[in-house]
């Protein structure tokens, strides 16, 4: 199991489930802020440790990290569309496992509202997960 594999699977499966409820900013790739609600998806690594030992090829090595979905709506318009979002993308994530990356998400996302920044008002949707490897 690599990164890449996890992050690819993180992805397609945001993808699949948000479909075009707004648009989305993805790390390193062009992006032109609309002047309507969007959202930024980050997938950060935490951290690893092994979780057991065993011969070469069964020393499993458990990855943790988070997906960081920030949603953005206009500021001074309320929080009843920031917070519909945040239903949505909580949903996205909730109890999901992916079989072939060995993804899954035990711990429930949760929301943070962050405030007003600008033409902006944010909410943080964080969704913890872990992988496995084995080495």
């Amino acid at each position: 199991m690599s990164y890449a594999i996890a992050h690819a699977a993180i992805r397609a499966r945001f993808e699949t489930q948000w479909a075009a409820a707004t648009p989305v900013q993805y790390p390193n790739v062009k992006f032109i802020i609309p002047d309507s609600s969007w959202v930024r998806l980050n997938i950060v690594q935490a951290a690893s440790d092994w979780v057991g030992m065993g011969d070469p090829g069964n020393n499993p090595e458990r990855n943790l990290g988070q997906v960081d979905i920030s949603i953005f709506t206009e500021a001074g318009e309320g929080e009843g569309a920031a917070l519909a979002l945040a239903d949505t993308a909580r949903g996205v994530f909730r109890s999901w496992r992916d079989a072939a990356s060995r993804v899954r998400f035990e711990v429930p996302p949760y929301a943070r509202q962050i405030g007003i920044d600008g033409k902006w008002y944010q909410i943080n949707v964080v969704a913890p997960f872990q992988f496995d490897d084995f080495t």
